[in-house]
């Protein structure tokens, strides 16, 4: 699952949420995008100070997830390095719808 959010300023957060079937309410560790073990979160940050624009990916932290009427929200603490400086953030989130349940249509080929 594929979260962003993002401010008129120019301020955002991406977060790849992967999972082996729904997102499920718990915690997710923060791993570097080429990682791909299990239940796992890649994160993204860009903000504005002053006249310059920051970016950097997280490279450890965790995602809390909650669900709560088919919404979710939670709360992201993470670590990156940005122009060679430790940055650590905190983000919350809340409302976001749940995504759809997946398709189970069977791609095999049907006589």
């Amino acid at each position: 699952m594929l979260v962003q959010a993002f401010n008129p300023e120019g301020s955002g957060v991406l977060v790849h949420l992967r999972h082996p079937d729904s997102v499920g309410a718990g915690t997710y560790r923060i791993v570097s995008p080429g990682d791909t073990a299990g239940s796992t979160a890649v994160v993204a940050v860009r903000y504005q100070l002053r006249e310059t624009t920051h970016a950097f990916a997280a490279d450890s932290g965790t995602v809390e997830v909650r669900s709560n009427g088919g919404k979710l929200s939670g709360r992201i603490q993470a670590t990156g390095t940005e122009s060679g400086i430790r940055t650590p953030t905190r983000i919350e989130y809340h409302d976001i719808p749940s995504p759809a349940a997946a398709d189970t249509v069977s791609c095999a080929r049907q006589p």
